[in-house]
């Protein structure tokens, strides 16, 4: 982002994109050209829409300062959506910060089966275990108006950023967030629908993740520090003992890629139906459970 010449220059979005792209590019970095273009949509509070009609506006010190650091972080190895605070999901945008994990296109299939369920049983009461972000249960509040969430979280800048979200979408009043560690606490009543994405990642292969996941991401939120079962055994565990899930109810678990049988095991040993569903990959994502 230098003249070359020492003599300093206007730079344009146009000429930006073409920087970045080509820098990225050269940088092994994905998606270099959309990279760009959400890092400039970012800096200038605008949408790509907006950032295409006006290629030709210069870009003040300060905002090419803002845009430099982007680019420095993105290129050591810092996720976008930690750098613009933002993350797409289920049509949405949720706030993200280095405290939750980043939303992603997977988890819309626990969100979109969640909602077909809401739209079919009125006045559900949900609960979301491990929310991070809030995203399931927001993006499920916002379109179902009926359904009640109670969304916990081992962590309070977890529940934080949730709450916040909350906020910005509308649903603060359908969405409480708690936090509680589900493995040692449990929220009273019973719930028709519940929904977890846990910590699946074994500890013994967390070292073979993705560096910009592993090195970035909070490590509670991507491993439980042993086989990466943990939860999915307390919960079938809890599901197994005093009512927790209504008789019309329904659980939704994400699992990590290869881990759907054994999953699957686990709640099937507690008796009732489950199912393995995949995503758009077509690879084994989500487990479900019902009492029968």
């Amino acid at each position: 982002m230098q003249s070359g010449t020492g003599i300093e220059r206007l730079w344009t979005v146009l000429d930006l994109v073409k920087w970045g792209t080509d820098y990225f590019t050269g940088k092994d970095v994905d998606s270099p050209r959309l990279t760009i273009e959400l890092m400039l949509c970012n800096v200038l509070s605008c949408g790509r829409v907006q950032l295409y009609s006006t290629f030709e506006r210069p870009l003040s010190k300060a905002e090419l300062a803002t845009l430099r650091s982007f680019v420095q972080r993105r290129v050591a190895g810092e996720p976008l959506q930690y750098i613009t605070g933002e993350g797409p999901f289920f049509g949405h945008v949720f706030h993200v910060t280095p405290s939750v994990l980043i939303p992603r296109p997977e988890t819309e299939l626990i969100a979109d089966h969640a909602l077909r369920y809401c739209r079919g049983h009125r006045d559900t009461r949900a609960l979301d275990i491990g929310t991070g972000s809030g995203c399931i249960a927001i993006s499920v509040a916002v379109h179902a108006a009926d359904s009640q969430w109670t969304a916990v979280d081992v962590s309070q800048a977890a529940a934080d950023v949730a709450r916040g979200n909350a906020e910005r979408l509308g649903v603060a009043d359908r969405v409480e967030v708690r936090v509680m560690d589900f493995l040692t606490e449990l929220p009273e009543g019973q719930f028709d629908i519940v929904t977890m994405n846990p910590p699946y990642i074994p500890v013994a292969e967390i070292d073979a993740v993705d560096p910009v996941v592993r090195d970035f991401e909070p490590r509670g939120a991507l491993t439980d520090g042993a086989d990466g079962l943990t939860f999915h055994r307390r919960l079938a565990e809890v599901l197994a003992g005093a009512p927790f899930l209504t008789e019309r109810g329904m659980v939704l678990v994400e699992v990590m890629a290869g881990q759907a049988d054994v999953v699957e095991a686990i709640y099937g040993s507690i008796g009732g139906k489950t199912t393995v569903v995949a995503d758009l990959a077509g690879i084994p994502r989500m487990v479900t459970w019902q009492p029968s």
